[in-house]
């Protein structure tokens, strides 16, 4: 049985690993004709085969991905102004943690700063643990919407996707508020906040100690 070091070293391995995808996925699609919602498609498939049943202090992790049209006046990313949710369930026998994110991801050279404001401000009407996801040339800049000003992004406090599906796992970033119903199959679950929340894409992360691959 693995120490908490090796496993803390397994998690570091992943989230590096994470990142270099990251930037060979960005240097191979920021030039194409690759649309945002694709990539972004890309981007959560990528974060699910990484991360799919990776040990994290005795716990197991479990990594889900649901992607939803964004065509025609009601869709849902823009009902929400946003295209992502992140889903993280952590189970142990001393407690539970169930909470969720959102994400509007953008090219990093877009010029619709119009449009940006816009969609942050939908997503900080529905929580604070609201992001920007800025594709670059090389690697994805994660922006709390907090720091998008009037469609700008400042990037002082930007992390990587790594970084914060890491915080998320310590408990540094989510809301419990927007916790899936975790009495229901993942899909559903997944479906159902998605549709509450109107949005686009799901991501669920589920940790739970002592379950077997």
């Amino acid at each position: 049985m693995g120490t908490k070091e090796d496993d803390e070293e397994r998690q570091e391995r992943a989230y590096r690993l994470i990142g270099e995808i990251v930037a060979q996925t960005c240097a191979r699609h920021y030039l194409a004709p690759t649309q945002e919602h694709q990539f972004t498609s890309k981007i959560t498939a990528l974060i699910e085969r990484e991360l799919h049943n990776m040990d994290v202090h005795g716990m197991h992790v479990k990594v889900h991905a649901q992607d939803f049209p964004d065509k025609g006046r009601g869709s849902w990313e823009k009902k929400s102004g946003a295209d992502v949710y992140i889903s993280l369930v952590v189970d142990t026998p001393d407690y539970q943690v169930n909470k969720g994110m959102i994400v509007q991801s953008k090219w990093n050279d877009s010029k619709d700063r119009k449009g940006l404001a816009a969609q942050v401000r939908d997503m900080k009407d529905r929580t604070t643990s609201s992001y920007v996801w800025a594709y670059g040339p090389s690697s994805i800049s994660v922006v709390p919407a907090d720091d998008v000003a009037e469609g700008k992004l400042d990037f002082s406090s930007a992390k990587t996707v790594g970084q914060l599906i890491s915080d998320g796992l310590r408990c540094h970033e989510g809301d419990p508020k927007l916790g899936r119903d975790l009495s229901m199959p993942v899909p559903q679950s997944l479906t159902a906040m998605m549709e509450k929340l109107a949005l686009k894409h799901g991501l669920s992360i589920t940790l739970s100690e002592g379950a077997e691959a």
